[in-house]
């Protein structure tokens, strides 16, 4: 369960930190999901981050390594300004670098319009009931890679994501993708999951 290791192309602009407006809601989310361990940090790595659409092509997401920390400030976010999948770059600003999954975060964006808040998590036992279930799943690829991109657009290619907004990443140990209209719609979903989880366990 390795995380916070950006792999792809990117130009950084140390900047002001960001307005809290521009993540007071992801705060929000990120403070319910930390209390049920599904963001968090293990063995000294961070892992989970959650995003928010600002335009059509920028978005805020929780700033690299941060799991570990209970709550996040302005200096713990960052603005994704620009991003481009088939070159595998992406350019942002704030007082810290995006989260390593900034580039997966951008390319679930590019699905659709509608598409306003992405949910990264980890939980083996998420990550496994999605992975012996019926959920979409990636190959077996490396998360933040080019290859998890075209995963990414392989299993949407053919469905409109907002009809099954969820994922399970096959190569990428615990790792779950949730997506939404916004963030409370995601965070929905998945406790959606998790009560099926629950359900399917008594």
């Amino acid at each position: 369960m390795i995380d916070g290791i950006i792999k792809y192309n990117f130009d950084f602009q140390q900047s002001s930190p960001l307005e809290e407006s521009q993540f007071i809601e992801i705060e929000a989310v990120r403070s319910r999901l930390l209390a049920l361990g599904l963001i968090g940090v293990a063995n000294g790595i961070g892992y989970g981050n959650i995003s928010q659409r600002v335009d059509r092509d920028s978005f805020v997401i929780t700033g690299t390594q941060t799991g570990h920390l209970k709550n996040l400030n302005a200096n713990h976010y960052s603005l994704i300004e620009e991003y481009d999948n088939k070159k595998f770059y992406l350019k942002s600003s704030g007082a810290i670098k995006p989260s390593s999954e900034a580039l997966t975060h951008g390319t679930i964006y590019n699905l659709s319009d509608e598409i306003g808040a992405v949910v990264h998590i980890h939980s083996k036992r998420v990550w496994r009931f999605m992975l012996d279930g019926s959920y979409l799943k990636t190959a077996v690829v490396e998360y933040g890679s080019v290859d998890m991109i075209d995963e990414v657009n392989r299993i949407f290619s053919d469905i409109d994501p907002l009809s099954n907004p969820k994922f399970v990443m096959a190569g990428h140990e615990e790792g779950v993708m949730i997506f939404g209209k916004n963030l409370l719609e995601a965070e929905m979903i998945l406790f959606e999951i998790v009560g099926d989880i629950i359900k399917n366990e008594n």
